[in-house]
């Protein structure tokens, strides 16, 4: 089958998730009509990590706010690219995509589109209350359109019925090929905490810049945020060791190095980032919020914390306590089979394969 994948920030977490739906379906065609954003890694290097069968097409006027002239010529340019091509299934990924995807696929009765938010537009908190109600009707429209809206956890399927809007739930996984990565020792008397993602206000960087800031005088601590970001400012290298945009095989040595995975994220869908982190045997230490939840069970391999004391009191435990830490990395690692060998995909190939049935 061919599945043409829709996507607007085509980078971090959104790039790991297609990734793994075309790495998890290497029988069937994908071709990614992506858009680009300055702020992000450079578009060369992540088409380098895909097979040289996958067609990428660059999207036209597509980018992350809203603004009606652009998004109209967004959509004009979208439906001129759909147009062209011929397809089995059409895989619209954020919230971006799914906005205009799924008015293309209103205007030309099309029932054969799935559309994957990873991570609810209306959880924002960078935007005003009129936005986010905005973003709630937005939300609506594609519901009632017939687009087939699928949650990548049980906390965000949740927000949605909340909202009225009824999805089906298939979890996000990542598959990873440790073969690829390189082995590297830790330092066994270091204490290395690592964030991956990029650096904006949905990740929170001024509460890991204050953890941080709270170990300045412990020279055995460090932490180091892997990603890149217009809020770069807000964490003081001092503290924090900025690592910039890796390709896959540098976050993976990262991780490889690392002691324990923080995030402090104010929303989620179900982030891969920790995914990648649990495959690496790390513990978790992450903030209480929608797609978090879904990933850690408090006590048993990682911490859910609510504020930033919460957080230092659990890295001053762990970092002390190497057997308790040795647990959690093993119980980490076991959970993350639950995420891997390409299960997400083949739960996608299957709600296709429904799809193209009732066509």
């Amino acid at each position: 089958m061919t599945i043409i994948h829709v996507v607007e920030p085509f980078a971090t977490g959104i790039n790991t998730f297609i990734h793994e739906l075309v790495s998890g379906m290497p029988n069937d065609n994908h071709i990614i009509i992506h858009g680009e954003r300055d702020d992000n890694r450079e578009l060369a290097s992540i088409i380098a990590e895909y097979n040289k069968d996958v067609t990428f097409i660059p999207w036209n006027h597509a980018q992350r706010e809203l603004k009606l002239v652009k998004d109209f010529r967004c959509y004009l340019s979208l439906r001129k690219l759909l147009k062209a091509h011929s397809f089995d299934v059409v895989h619209l990924h954020s919230s971006k995509a799914g906005a205009i995807g799924s008015f293309w696929s209103f205007t030309t009765r099309k029932k054969n589109v799935v559309y994957t938010p990873n991570a609810v537009s209306f959880l924002r908190t960078d935007v005003s209350k009129i936005k986010i109600k905005l973003f709630k009707f937005i939300e609506k429209c594609i519901y009632r359109s017939g687009v087939n809206i699928v949650s990548c956890s049980q906390s965000e399927y949740d927000t949605y019925k909340k909202a009225g809007i009824e999805t089906r739930i298939i979890k996000n996984g990542v598959t990873i090929d440790k073969h690829t990565s390189k082995s590297i020792s830790k330092n066994e008397s270091h204490f290395k905490i690592v964030v991956n993602g990029k650096i904006t206000t949905q990740k929170n960087p001024e509460l890991v810049n204050s953890i941080a800031e709270h170990f300045k005088n412990d020279p055995s601590i460090s932490f180091y945020w892997i990603g890149d970001g217009e809020l770069k400012n807000m964490l003081d290298t001092t503290y924090v060791n900025v690592l910039g945009w890796c390709t896959k095989e540098q976050v993976y040595q990262e991780l490889e190095t690392a002691d324990l995975y923080l995030s402090a994220s104010l929303w989620e869908g179900l982030p891969l980032s920790c995914i990648e982190a649990m495959s690496f045997k790390l513990p978790l230490l992450l903030s209480n919020c929608p797609g978090n939840v879904d990933v850690v069970e408090h006590e048993l391999n990682g911490y859910i914390f609510e504020t930033g004391q919460e957080a230092i009191a659990v890295i001053n435990e762990l970092k002390n306590n190497p057997e308790k830490r040795q647990k959690m990395s093993e119980q980490s690692q076991l959970m993350y089979e639950k995420f891997s060998h390409h299960k997400c995909a083949g739960e996608y190939r299957k709600l296709y394969s429904t799809m193209i049935a009732k066509k």
